[in-house]
């Protein structure tokens, strides 16, 4: 099993970062333009369906990478690669433009380091166990293109032009460990990736008139840890049908410091001359080192579970992007939170020939503020999702799901630039609980 999922994360490693490079360019939000570009939803697809269940969620069958602590309660191994597609329609004045991007949304391999298969048949209760997952997620992602025209006295119409690319990736070593009902976990990140932004100035009234275009880009890197801390809280323990669980969660992380490299190229030319004749360099320097800081983090959630018939939540997460820091490009930002609600019902989980009642019904809501401002505003978002885990079984009647979610939203609400979007994100969780098996023969 090992071999075959380290061949499966190798190759769909190789696939992802391909398809990332190749997805960017589909991108158009102006909002990209600002910081490190859109942040991105770093939750799998079943999260993505309920996100109030973030920082207090811990499964069996499940990652969930937004609380390392969540790995202690593990009980297999789960493979989880998934994709997305996001269609936007955005809106200034009485302009509209619809846009669609998809990707790669994750890959990660989460296992637990304590066999739990063992302990059925030597017949022990482990009060201790460490679950460990490496992921591959995108962080942020830039990509816009933007045209403004105006009139200049003496001049005539000018066209301004703004194109960028690019985004960050971050790949995510995490451990939990959980002595009884009590987990504690951290995660290590990895920081990487290069985005490019440029800028074009054109003179259409002016035959023989210069034009500019200013070209700067920067790589980041560096490393970033995130801490988390859940307990169980178990009532009705003797009775498995009237069991219920409340789960509390926190998450904690401090600024990281980041390390960038830039380039500028700035050129003034005349179109009407053969390219490379009269081009005039105002500026070129590259390879320029500097520091970049990314903001903390803290959040904390509860989930109230009934048996294995339903399940709530609430999360909320504040980032301190005031504290945000980038000599590439120096830009200042506002603190923004996330609030949000969701729900998960199972009609008969352990029903044997009605497919439909062992699916997980899902739904939830959020909102919020982005770290980004225009004309003094700072952006809001709101939006609603749904979901549904399809449960799959697997050779050696490993059970396994299918989990889709579709989110509707809205961003920039209370500015002139709006965005209206559907998400759809499909995943693949493939679950195995022979690692670590040990067979005994008396």
């Amino acid at each position: 099993m090992w071999s075959f999922c380290k061949r499966i994360f190798l190759t769909l490693s190789a696939c992802f970062v391909v398809t990332l490079a190749m997805a960017q360019p589909k991108n158009n939000s102006p909002y990209s333009r600002f910081g490190l570009g859109d942040v991105l939803n770093q939750n799998f697809a079943n999260l993505r369906a309920t996100p109030g269940f973030t920082n207090a969620y811990n499964n069996s069958y499940h990652l969930n990478l937004q609380n390392p602590a969540s790995l202690g309660f593990m009980q297999m191994a789960a493979f989880d690669f998934g994709l997305h597609g996001r269609s936007s329609t955005w809106e200034s004045g009485t302009q509209t433009n619809d846009n669609w991007s998809g990707n790669l949304s994750h890959l990660a391999l989460g296992f637990t380091l304590n066999n739990p298969v063992n302990d059925l048949l030597d017949r022990e209760v482990r009060n201790f166990s460490w679950g460990m997952s490496f992921a591959l997620v995108p962080y942020t992602l830039v990509g816009y293109t933007v045209e403004t025209s105006g009139f200049v006295e003496d001049i005539g119409n000018v066209q301004s032009q703004f194109r960028g690319e690019g985004g960050t990736n971050k790949f995510v070593w995490s451990n939990g460990f959980r002595y009884k009902q009590t987990a504690a976990g951290f995660s290590l990140g990895y920081l990487f990736g290069k985005i490019e932004n440029t800028r074009g100035v054109i003179f259409e009234d002016i035959v023989a008139g210069y034009q500019d275009r200013f070209v700067d880009d920067f790589s980041i890197n560096g490393f970033t840890w995130k801490f988390g801390a859940q307990h169980n809280f178990i009532f009705n323990k003797g009775d498995a049908k009237k069991i219920k669980v409340l789960t509390l969660g926190v998450t904690a992380s401090s600024n990281s410091s980041l390390n960038t490299n830039t380039s500028q190229f700035y050129t003034r030319f005349n179109p009407s001359y053969v390219t490379g004749l009269s081009n005039d360099t105002i500026i070129n320097r590259s390879e320029v080192d500097g520091k970049a800081t990314l903001p903390g983090q803290i959040g904390a959630g509860i989930v109230f579970a009934s048996g294995a018939k339903y399940k709530i939540g609430v999360n909320y997460d504040k980032t301190m992007w005031s504290n945000y820091r980038n000599d590439a490009k120096p830009e200042i930002f506002e603190d923004a939170y996330r609030a949000s609600f969701g729900a998960e019902f199972i009609p008969n989980y352990s029903s044997y020939n009605k497919f439909w009642e062992r699916v997980r019904y899902r739904v939830g809501a959020f909102t919020g503020t982005d770290p980004r401002s225009v004309d003094g505003q700072q952006l809001k978002e709101t939006g609603v999702t749904f979901g549904f885990g399809l449960p799959i079984t697997l050779p050696r009647k490993q059970v396994s799901f299918v989990n889709i979610s579709l989110e509707f939203g809205k961003r920039g609400a209370n500015t002139d630039l709006q965005e209206t979007y559907g998400e759809f994100t499909v995943g693949f969780t493939l679950n195995d609980n022979s690692w670590f098996f040990k067979r005994k023969f008396n």
